[in-house]
């Protein structure tokens, strides 16, 4: 017997980028991602992985939509070694990176910041 589900069953993370291929050069060689889809010529939609559940996809925005993404974009990747990823993004020439720290709230983490603006922390909690 077959079961209907109900509810949602999964998410996408779709980020506004002005430029698309630099966009998935830089997470593929800095963070390690692959590009598992592309869309449109030129291409307008990406979505690159890292690991098995980790996805992000991109999409190629325009002058005025690029005027309204929101400032203080963060986006939150829990890892099982937050030093050995830092560590992995330092020496692929991460530059905008700060140094794992132990917070407050229970997390040790950092943030970077991607070549749109984006910031991106990694951490794990204690």
């Amino acid at each position: 017997m077959e079961t209907k589900q109900s509810g949602i069953s999964h998410f996408a993370t779709v980020i506004g980028v002005s430029n698309i291929q630099d966009t998935i050069k830089w997470y593929k060689n800095k963070l390690g991602f692959e590009i598992t889809f592309s869309w449109g010529e030129p291409m307008d939609y990406a979505v690159l992985k890292r690991g098995d559940n980790i996805s992000i996809h991109f999409s190629r925005i325009d002058e005025f939509s690029k005027a309204k993404v929101p400032e203080n974009t963060l986006i939150y990747f829990f890892v099982y070694d937050v030093d050995a990823i830092h560590a992995e993004f330092v020496e692929n020439g991460v530059e905008d990176i700060r140094s794992p720290e132990d917070r407050e709230y229970g997390m040790r983490d950092f943030d970077l910041i991607d070549p749109n603006g984006y910031r991106l922390s990694f951490g794990r909690g204690g």
